[in-house]
């Protein structure tokens, strides 16, 4: 399937209001003292007062959208983690798609007859997540969203023998083409949630999202959503920056004809009213909306 950008009057926003405000607490700690950017403790949900203090509700949140979205599955140990850029891994698959990306613009422009290189970097954008892989970092699977797409064991040694080489350089001349073959679908999988758990990058999501992560499977795993192996069709899994951490916490949904958007200024509170109206009943929350990730495939 092609990749077509929806407008925003297509997006189906939910209707009805969403129960809380940007940042709101479900049982706010009416005994606390109110910080100055409006932040109020949950009794329910407590995360430590300086990092509420320094998340910014108020502020235009909504960012770029992009077109595609390159997931590289390190898992929980990848060496990605341990740095704030997930590109300065040297010896990682994000790095490899780096390098690789300039010695391409490098043999377009010596061989190719096209006058001018597109422009990809605000159209495809590659995070690393805590899905494992079945193999030891750095080899790691890559899925495409919003395809639901995944491309098994890639190599960063050898990215440019791999069938993940043939979709970078049909995407890098065109990032809505159609995916070449290559990629396994992942017909089991409905939804995946992405949270930012990104510490070195940021301390708000660092602390914040595994919170935020943890709620999420506990809210799935209740309503037997969770995927667990057989059971399920939704994973949720932390991720790297992706932008806007002031607007912790940040959330990624991608979920099959809906695309992929982003949430910010989510708590645990938010949670499970998340659940419900975004992915059982395929509506936009537009009270915490921070745009499209990626566009609903036609």
């Amino acid at each position: 399937m092609l990749v077509r950008w929806q407008s925003v009057k297509s997006i189906p926003f939910d209707s009805e209001p969403f129960p809380f405000s940007r940042f709101e607490a479900c049982c706010p700690d009416m005994d606390a003292k109110t910080a100055p950017n409006g932040y109020v403790p949950c009794k329910r949900h407590p995360m430590p007062r300086v990092l509420g203090t320094k998340v910014d509700f108020t502020s235009d949140m909504v960012r770029p959208s992009m077109e595609r979205h390159l997931m590289v599955c390190v898992g929980e140990e990848g060496a990605e983690w341990t740095r704030s850029k997930v590109e300065a891994v040297q010896d990682g698959v994000v790095a490899a798609i780096g390098q690789f990306k300039t010695e391409w613009i490098r043999e377009q422009r010596k061989n190719s007859s096209i006058q001018t290189i597109p422009d990809t970097d605000k159209a495809i954008f590659p995070t690393v997540a805590e899905r494992p892989s079945d193999h030891p970092w750095p080899i790691c699977d890559v899925v495409v969203f919003p395809d639901f797409r995944i491309y098994p064991a890639v190599r960063p040694d050898d990215l440019r023998s791999s069938s993940f080489s043939k979709a970078l350089d049909t995407l890098w001349r065109d990032p809505t083409a159609e995916l070449p073959e290559g990629a396994k679908e992942m017909a089991d999988v409905d939804a995946v949630v992405l949270v930012c758990t990104h510490t070195q990058r940021d301390k708000r999501c660092g602390v914040m999202g595994p919170l935020i992560v943890n709620e999420f499977r506990r809210v799935l795993k209740t309503k037997g959503l969770l995927k667990e192996g057989a059971q399920g069709k939704v994973e949720v899994w932390g991720t790297s920056h992706f932008g806007g951490h002031k607007f912790a916490g940040n959330v990624i949904i991608h979920q099959k004809g809906l695309g992929g958007q982003i949430y910010g200024n989510v708590r645990e509170c938010h949670v499970e009213s998340i659940v419900n109206r975004h992915i059982i009943h395929r509506k936009v929350i537009k009270e915490l909306w921070r745009g499209p990730m990626t566009p609903i495939l036609e």
